[in-house]
């Protein structure tokens, strides 16, 4: 926290960090940039529509330890050894405060394993119609969001540091002037938030 306080007092955005709290669903390495999370427990069942029962993996969110209110600022996520999830992906979370909420009270623009770029507001989900490659074990996603200018850029880069894509989203024809005030009459903010991700699997995953 000193060091968030000190950063933002001389300009400077924040090192990128995984919140302490992945302590409680994984590991988080010593300096903060690498989590891990182990096997699962029980896993939770549905029936598919064709009858046959679909196993769900538990839904784990980190993110960030530092709230970005304003300005320009640069994430880099990288899945370093294990196995994705069918809901795994990574992104960006507006919000006042960092914090773990309910997924279905989020609003964010992220990228699925799957490689499309989606928007949630709360319960909603809608995908843009922009896709990259899907997300691998090696693979790495440059995240770039002006909060001034609501936009965002999403690259995905191979292995070997290699761009493989490039999406760019402007967040205006997404978040009307309707939410905007909403936003603001409920004390929310869609000028500030986090970099979030979501892993099922066992996986190492980085942020920079």
């Amino acid at each position: 926290v000193a060091a968030t306080a000190a950063a933002a007092a001389l300009g400077e955005a924040p090192a990128c960090r995984w919140h302490r709290s992945a302590n409680s669903v994984g590991f988080v390495s010593e300096d903060g940039h690498i989590f891990t999370k182990g096997a699962s427990g029980v896993q939770k069942v549905c029936m598919g529509h064709r009858g046959k029962p679909i196993e769900l993996a538990p839904l784990c969110m980190v993110f960030d330890e530092s709230l970005r209110c304003g300005g320009t600022h640069h994430y880099s996520y990288s899945i370093l050894d294990g196995e994705l999830g069918a809901a795994d992906g990574a992104g960006f979370v507006f919000d006042s405060k960092v914090r773990r909420n309910n997924i279905q009270r989020m609003r964010s623009v992220f990228l699925n394993q799957r490689g499309c770029v989606c928007i949630r507001d709360h319960e909603r989900v809608k995908k843009l119609g922009v896709r990259l490659p899907p997300l691998q074990p090696g693979m790495s996603l440059g995240l770039s969001i002006d909060l001034d200018a609501f936009y965002m850029q999403f690259v995905v880069y191979t292995d070997e540091g290699q761009p493989l894509g490039m999406a760019q989203v402007s967040l205006d024809n997404f978040f009307g002037s309707d939410v905007w005030a909403a936003e603001s009459a409920i004390g929310q903010s869609l000028c500030s938030g986090f970099f979030c991700a979501v892993v099922t699997k066992e996986v190492s995953v980085g942020l920079i």
